[in-house]
């Protein structure tokens, strides 16, 4: 006769009593971490946003998160160091701070939140965030003289303007013309026959020649970070020479500078055919004007389709720090909010017969710089304006570009003896230098040796 044990149902009502009191001690456990968490105040688990961004835009965003829902008065007592005008509210667990307009460059900053109040709880807590913005940068084309000269490069060169020091970051034997991409930079590089490439120089240092639809002309190079990617108008014949282009915009993907570019597509899916395009700030989008004067937004990415914006204008620039389209007419000069669809006339700028040599370029909603051959105002639109930058006698002015935040003024100053240099496009004068001001007050900032500022796009 087998003897039973009764030990199995020992054992098992005791680890059933063990496993009944860790777990008990685990929710106590739990339950006072809980407790203590929020005994002590809503605690930062991500901060989110771009606040080097915020010195060339507006409204730009950063969000402190914590890890658990906010009171409204968590924005009680809230200051930036140096200050700068904001606004901040809470939405759920997050506090959300926009910057209202461009910050310094090469400043750092101290965002300082005093009171951050759970919602549930009332219990307070404290944080700071620290971020430096980065350094007020342009870039200019460095010719080596006339196009036909036997040696010597053409440089794009990096002015810091806020440390005072140069860099050459590409260079040819020719260059036409050239545009950034965050760290990467392209130029269209023309050889002495007139053949032209596009030539890719990487942040890291490493270079390659991108390929192109075919034989033909190169123009009106642009490049995005946001949209990571580039574009040109073509005109020429694909490399077999069956296929014609004229004036057609081309995208290439800089994630892989190997891959073809790809023709741009209108609503009909036909090329789209431009003689004025730009990549919108900020964003993953263009703007391009067809041959019917018809504006076409496109996502250069290719997720969305084409979209109609209408003939309202001529394009000219896009409003400093803004997604907002600046746009020409017999009847003045008009701002195309793109977030919105509206267009507002800016008062007193309708055209009138103006001399050669004479621009203007809209800074803000309120404020234009005018120039001449002889000098730059800025002042509000019809009215007159003050002068903040005057060419030097044996100099004139043959151009102005605002900086992407609208502060600063490239303006492009020529000697008047100076020669053509000869290039077969983007022909400019030898001796050709930009120099650089404050938008308001004339400051002059730095004053430096180039065409093309990578501000005029």
């Amino acid at each position: 006769m087998t003897r039973t044990s009764p030990e199995p149902r020992h054992r098992g009502r005791h680890f059933a009593l063990v496993s009944t009191v860790v777990i008990a001690v685990l929710v106590i456990a739990g339950s006072l971490l809980a407790a203590a968490a929020f005994a002590q105040g809503p605690q930062v688990r991500a901060v989110t946003g771009d606040p080097a961004s915020a010195v060339a835009q507006r409204d730009v965003v950063v969000s402190v998160r914590t890890d658990q829902p906010l009171d409204p008065s968590s924005t009680e007592g809230i200051a930036l160091e140096p200050a700068a005008p904001m606004q901040v509210e809470v939405v759920g667990a997050s506090l959300r701070v926009r910057f209202l307009k461009s910050l310094e460059y090469a400043t750092a900053y101290r965002l300082v939140v005093p009171a951050l109040r759970g919602q549930t709880t009332g219990t307070l807590s404290s944080t700071e965030y620290s971020f430096t913005t980065p350094p007020l940068t342009m870039t200019t084309l460095e010719r080596g003289g006339a196009f036909e000269r036997a040696e010597g490069d053409d440089a794009v060169v990096r002015h810091d303007l806020s440390h005072g020091s140069d860099a050459t970051i590409l260079s040819a034997p020719r260059i036409q013309e050239y545009a950034e991409s965050g760290g990467d930079t392209v130029a269209v590089a023309v050889d002495r026959d007139g053949a032209t490439s596009v030539q890719l120089a990487r942040g890291d240092g490493s270079e390659a020649t991108l390929p192109l639809p075919g034989r033909g002309d190169v123009r009106l190079l642009r490049a995005s970070s946001d949209a990571g990617r580039i574009g040109y108008v073509f005109t020429g014949s694909s490399e077999d020479g069956v296929q014609q282009y004229t004036g057609v915009l081309f995208l290439a993907d800089l994630s892989d500078p190997s891959a073809p570019p790809r023709t741009v597509a209108g609503l009909d899916g036909e090329p789209v055919r431009t003689e004025a395009w730009q990549f919108v700030p900020g964003s993953a989008y263009l703007v391009a004007q067809t041959t019917d004067r018809s504006l076409l937004l496109v996502d250069a990415t290719g997720a969305a389709p084409p979209r109609v914006l209408g003939q309202l204008g001529d394009l000219l620039s896009f409003l400093p720090g803004t997604t907002s389209v600046v746009l020409g007419g017999a009847d003045g000069l008009s701002i195309l909010d793109l977030t919105s669809g509206s267009v507002t006339d800016v008062d007193g700028t309708r055209a009138i017969d103006a001399a050669p040599g004479t621009g203007r370029l809209m800074l803000a909603p309120d404020a234009i710089a005018t120039w001449t051959t002889v000098e730059v105002t800025r002042g509000a639109p019809g009215r007159p304006g003050a002068l903040v930058a005057a060419a030097e006698s044996g100099s004139r002015i043959v151009e102005v570009c605002a900086s992407p935040s609208g502060r600063h003024l490239a303006i492009g100053v020529v000697p008047d003896a100076g020669p053509m240099d000869g290039y077969p496009a983007r022909a400019d004068r030898v001796g050709r230098r930009t120099q650089i001001v404050d938008a308001t007050n004339g400051d002059v900032i730095a004053d430096v040796e180039g065409t093309r500022p990578g501000w005029c796009g």
